[in-house]
């Protein structure tokens, strides 16, 4: 049986975090020997290790606000996640406890991925799951508009830098310099983040592959809309436009602004008058909508199901984005879903077949969008068979586990093969010094003779 350990910072806080776990977890009803590293631990699962234990894990849960230490000499944007990785630890000796077959490491904030520590673990087949851009870039994790990461960063914009020489210069060098060479096997969760990592120098060359991000679609599926409503005291006599994420209304990248003004601009169309707003991940904001708005702050993964079935659309109104899973989670309820046609998103929304993908970064076409679906909802037509049916084919955790488990063994298979070859080449090696030495001893023996003679 293969086995296989997933590397990242915790197992449940954050939304990458949560999608290493959940991936961890599908992984496991496959059959696989699934473990998951961690340096905090928040789950009871005794499949979740944690790197240390005792006061030792104390000092890991220091390592986030200390891996940030260097930035204070810039003028950093804590809005922008920017990680160093700068801390030494042995990662090494504590995936060794584990014997993997398999490494496979999902997200790199909180100092959880030293850069020197993948030159120290070929001996193990690698995978990165790219679940932002920074094994790609000098340390964001969303380059945005920036294109540097691709001839070596240095004056970097998230930094407040105008120096070539810069701190995202010191770390694209450094990833350079410990990761030429390793063998490591790219996940990209989707398209737009695979073409990212096909111009990124610090690749390699090496393999990438694109596999979807995964969610429970048993867990994640339609509710009777009333019922729906009811559990969460929401109007039935009003069409509701949900959005929701981690830092919702502070993360700039998110879009909140854009969703704020189109719901203006709707809210001068009349429509303050027949739908509200719903944001969760957030428990209030200063914007002014123009119409009404229920933030219901952070909300548990068993109650959004719900949650997103309360809706009548979903907006992600992000303006780089990997893999949305908001997008899919609010698919596989049977909500179409509003975003910009940008980054990741246009692998999630059909146009106009489960949703309605926008103009990117117009007001005025992400307002048209939430309209048009509103309308569409409102006479009955197929977005919402199409969006269950979307992430159905295309986004079940099962599916996505199961290509992961495929991959697995491909890259263990090569792996023993080299292996061989090795073994073969040492032997037959060792078997032509014998020949070489017994020929060349039969010629000492024939000169002695001769001289003997």
């Amino acid at each position: 049986m293969i086995r296989v350990v997933h590397v990242s910072p915790t197992d449940l806080q954050g939304g990458a975090c949560l999608g290493a776990y959940n991936l961890h977890k599908a992984i496991q009803a496959r059959g696989v020997d699934s473990r998951m590293l961690v340096l905090r631990k928040f789950s009871d699962d005794p499949s979740v290790v944690p790197r240390n234990e005792g006061m030792l894990a104390k000092l890991d849960a220091l390592r986030d606000p200390m891996d940030r230490l260097p930035l204070r000499s810039y003028r950093w944007d804590s809005s922008n996640w920017w990680s160093v990785g700068w801390l030494p630890f042995d990662l090494r000796r504590a995936i060794n406890r584990l014997k993997p077959d398999v490494v496979q490491f999902h997200w790199a904030g909180r100092g959880a991925v030293p850069i020197k520590a993948l030159s120290r673990l070929s001996r193990y087949p690698l995978i990165w799951s790219l679940r932002d851009m920074w094994p790609l870039t000098g340390g964001c994790h969303y380059a945005g508009d920036c294109n540097k990461f691709t001839s070596g960063c240095g004056s970097c914009p998230q930094l407040g830098s105008s120096s070539d020489h810069d701190l995202s210069r010191w770390q694209w060098r450094k990833k350079r310099r410990y990761w030429s060479g390793v063998p490591i096997t790219y996940v990209a969760l989707s398209n737009w983040m695979a073409s990212c990592a096909r111009r990124s120098p610090l690749v390699h060359g090496n393999d990438i592959v694109t596999i979807p991000n995964g969610v429970d679609v048993g867990h994640f599926r339609p509710f009777e809309k009333a019922q729906a409503r009811a559990a969460w005291g929401l109007p039935l006599d009003k069409q509701i436009v949900l959005f929701g994420a981690l830092h919702a209304v502070r993360d700039p990248r998110k879009g909140f602004q854009y969703l704020a003004d189109a719901m203006r601009r709707l809210s001068g169309e009349g429509w303050a008058e027949k739908a509200i707003a719903v944001v969760f991940g957030a428990a209030d904001g200063d914007l002014d909508l123009g119409m009404p708005i229920s933030y219901v702050g952070h909300v548990r993964n068993g109650d959004l199901p719900r949650l997103y079935a309360s809706a009548d659309v979903m907006v992600v109104p992000s303006v780089f984005e990997n893999s949305a899973k908001t997008a899919i989670e609010a698919l596989a309820c049977g909500i179409p879903v509003v975003a910009f046609a940008n980054t990741g998103q246009v692998d999630i929304v059909d146009h106009k077949v489960n949703g309605y993908l926008a103009a990117d970064r117009s007001v005025a076409d992400l307002a048209r969008g939430i309209a048009w679906c509103l309308k569409e909802v409102s006479v009955g037509s197929e977005l919402a068979t199409q969006a269950r049916a979307k992430a159905l084919n295309s986004f079940d955790i099962d599916d996505v586990a199961r290509i992961h488990v495929e991959l697995y063994r491909k890259l263990v298979a090569e792996r023993r093969l080299l292996a061989e070859r090795a073994g073969a080449a040492s032997w037959s090696g060792a078997i032509a010094q014998d020949v070489f030495a017994s020929l060349h001893d039969d010629q000492i023996m024939g000169a002695s003779d001769r001289g003997a003679g």
